[in-house]
């Protein structure tokens, strides 16, 4: 009788450890999960802080390029364009139109990885060395 109840005690203690046992495995994969979700999260956050603030260098570096050939056209009539190259980046200008009706198409790269692209068109009229905005318009 002793011999049954001793079996009996051990088979309800090694029960009882593969109870703690399973128990401890689902809480670590359930912190685990959390910890995944949050540092994913984290991820996904950085990357969309860092999009922002390329975009707007980006812009920025393009308002500076249509700057740039507003002047050169201002002083040269004939300027059609060409590339400009800056720190972070450059900036195609192409400049068509006839007389004093312009179009000035701007595609300005910020290198990446990955590489940020921002196009403007801008439509001008040239009267008497000075240059009017008619149009502003992102591509």
């Amino acid at each position: 009788m002793r011999v049954i109840k001793n079996k009996l005690l051990a088979k309800r203690k090694s029960q009882q450890g593969f109870v703690a046992f399973t128990s401890l495995i689902v809480i670590s994969a359930v912190t685990l999960a959390i910890a995944t979700s949050v540092a994913l999260m984290g991820i996904d956050h950085a990357q969309g802080s860092l999009s922002i603030s390329k975009n707007q260098e980006t812009l920025a570096m393009t308002k500076s390029c249509a700057e740039e050939a507003l002047i050169r056209l201002r002083n040269v009539a004939s300027y059609s364009g060409g590339t400009l190259n800056m720190t972070a980046g450059s900036c195609i200008i192409s400049i068509s139109g006839t007389g004093g009706n312009k179009t000035i198409d701007i595609t300005s790269n910020i290198s990446g990885p990955p590489t940020y692209t921002k196009s403007v068109r801008l439509t001008v009229k040239r009267i008497d060395g000075s240059i009017n905005i008619v149009s502003w318009q992102e591509l």
